[in-house]
């Protein structure tokens, strides 16, 4: 090793002149290839980061469309359950009614009889009203679920 301000003796003829030509032009190869290692990482991590963006994305997509399954589910199920007491209904209704083939064209003997029908029904006809009104509340309820949803999504993505 030489000490600063010595002065180095450089080869310029002999057998060692080849050899230091081989050495130099290794040492620029291995630093390109250092500098291409350096690149390929820097991409590698510009990647991992991609991908990691990608899955949470992923995951929120996943997130969204289980929102609005389970808002699907839920509006069958009302759907359904209002089928339900709607025939629950008519199957008393029609208990209530009783077979017409008894009275041809009388459904009823008496007016008490008549009085009795009508109450029933008003409590019936009040009950359907009741009902309509859920149901709508149920369907706005789910117009703006639904819009909310959409504005989100589009928020999102755009």
């Amino acid at each position: 090793m030489s000490k600063v301000g010595e002065q180095v003796a450089v080869v310029t003829h002999g057998p060692w002149l080849g050899r230091d030509g081989f050495v130099a032009e290794t040492a620029v190869r291995l630093n390109r290839v250092e500098g291409a290692i350096a690149r390929l990482e820097r991409e590698a991590e510009k990647a991992q980061r991609s991908a990691d963006e990608l899955a949470e994305e992923v995951a929120r997509v996943r997130r969204f469309e289980s929102f609005e399954e389970s808002l699907r589910n839920s509006r069958d199920y009302k759907f359904t359950e209002s089928q339900k007491v709607f025939r629950d209904l008519k199957a008393r209704l029609d208990a209530i009614e009783g077979t017409k083939s008894t009275f041809v064209g009388l459904t009823y003997k008496s007016f008490e009889s008549i009085d009795k029908k009508l109450a029933e029904l008003s409590a019936l006809q009040a009950r359907v009203e009741k009902s309509n009104r859920y149901m709508r509340l149920c369907a706005v309820l789910f117009c703006a679920a639904f819009v909310f949803a959409g504005a989100a999504a589009a928020h999102y993505l755009f």
